[in-house]
């Protein structure tokens, strides 16, 4: 929370829907260091997407509501800038993705962005986002020959063609089958680590997030209850299933053994690989305690 140089920061932000009775977000600060890769979790309801949506001006220049603190993004005041200027620095791919796809073709959508802007080399930099979310080989393909996971992919490549450092996505697998959703995150991971894009995943799927992460942050009715780096986060698995969020399954068969028996570990494991490791340690130590007793 201390970064010099966040990309992102966040001063007091409380905002109200109008004619809500509770605020959405409650009195937030937030510091989002460059390159990281950020989970946000929390039940429905938290305010996830609102906080999100506070980042890239839709909150407040498109849902209008009482605003107080300060957002700053790249250096931009979200107040002082309209959205259309903020999308240059942060792309937002909704989990509704398929209206975020205007165009007929595969190109002409990826470099519509781009146009709008007047950019002279709108094409160009459609397919250098397309090359860089591997769809160049569909740039003439028509929208409707894609699939759920092409067109998900292709909203994030318009969100890119505009090249912003920070990239939003809501719930990004929610409607993908397991293979493409390990594509995305796949593909999540080379921008993070080869492109350096900021990125921030509204996420419930905690295999995921032990896998790509680097930090979670727990929401809760409208406010931050942590931001920690994803294995101390996972390994709070009572209160994120008072959250109504499910650990890893390999963390919970471990905090199970971990409560049932007198053997105590200091971290749980998050993924299988760790999973492995935890486990076949307690099995050796264990057959070694059963044959000292023997004996």
């Amino acid at each position: 929370m201390n970064n010099p140089d966040p990309i992102i920061q966040i001063e007091n932000l409380t905002f109200t829907y109008p004619g809500a009775t509770e605020p959405a977000l409650r009195n937030i600060n937030f510091q989002l260091e460059r390159g990281d890769f950020l989970a946000v979790i929390g039940n429905n309801g938290c305010g996830k997407s609102t906080f999100c949506k506070a980042l890239n001006g839709l909150i407040p220049h498109f849902y209008t509501g009482d605003f107080t603190g300060k957002v700053m993004v790249d250096g931009l005041n979200t107040q002082e800038n309209d959205v259309s200027r903020l999308a240059q620095k942060i792309g937002y791919v909704y989990q509704d993705f398929e209206n975020q796809i205007l165009r007929p073709t595969v190109i002409d959508d990826a470099s519509f962005a781009c146009l709008n802007f007047a950019m002279k080399d709108y094409l160009e930099q459609g397919r250098q986002a397309l090359k860089q979310i591997g769809l160049a080989h569909k740039e003439n393909d028509f929208v409707w020959q894609l699939s759920g996971g092409q067109k998900h992919l292709l909203a994030l490549a318009g969100s890119m063609a505009l090249k912003p450092d920070i990239l939003i996505l809501d719930e990004p697998v929610a409607q993908l089958d397991p293979e493409h959703a390990y594509v995305t995150y796949e593909l999540l991971k080379i921008l993070n680590r080869q492109y350096k894009k900021t990125i921030l995943v509204i996420e419930h799927h905690t295999e995921f997030i032990a896998q790509y992460c680097t930090n979670m942050m727990l929401m809760k009715h409208g406010e931050i209850i942590w931001k920690l780096p994803v294995r101390e986060g996972l390994n709070r698995v009572d209160e994120l299933i008072y959250s109504e969020i499910h650990p890893p399954q390999i963390t919970l068969a471990a905090h199970h053994f971990h409560s049932a028996e007198t053997h105590k570990k200091t971290q749980l494991p998050t993924t299988l690989e760790e999973g492995k490791l935890y486990f076949s340690d307690i099995k050796c130590k264990s057959s070694v305690h059963n044959v000292t007793k023997k004996r």
